[in-house]
């Protein structure tokens, strides 16, 4: 993966779960998915922050006014880049589709009243996912997507 498949990657997954997340805590307390709009607020403000983060330095970068850039030297396996770029984005949605699945379920208007996921177990499995991207996304988010100087 060079760094230009890298950068693309980071975008447009960012901007699918983005679209993804926010569909889904607006709609959901809307088609009786037991959340009220408060607590979808409150996940949105949980899980946002971090893709908007990773689109802000995207747009930085491709609209601030810079010198040319040269292409990032790939000094490790393409493979191993192409892991750490997409691996933790994909165990990130894999995870946040397994929580929100199962708190659903779990809340269901048929369950047995006191026995599904808390909403505090549903916020912490969504942190934790997003652990993992700030532990390696953000660091090849800040690598390619660095702000260079102008030479004037």
């Amino acid at each position: 993966m060079d760094a230009d498949n890298a950068r693309k990657w980071l975008i447009t997954s960012s901007l699918r779960i983005t679209g993804a997340v926010f569909v889904f805590f607006v709609i959901a307390p809307a088609v009786d998915f037991p959340l009220t709009f408060p607590q979808a607020r409150g996940l949105l403000e949980i899980v946002l922050p971090v893709f908007l983060g990773y689109l802000g330095s995207a747009s930085h970068f491709v609209f601030s006014r810079r010198t040319r850039r040269k292409p990032i030297p790939m000094n490790r396996s393409p493979e191993l880049v192409s892991l750490l770029i997409r691996g933790p984005v994909i165990v990130f949605a894999v995870v946040s589709i397994c929580a929100i699945a199962v708190f659903g379920y779990s809340n269901r208007i048929s369950a047995k009243a006191g026995s599904g996921m808390s909403l505090d177990v549903l916020a912490s499995l969504l942190s934790a996912a997003l652990g993992l991207l700030a532990v390696t996304t953000n660091v090849a988010a800040s690598y390619f997507f660095a702000a260079e100087k102008r030479s004037e």
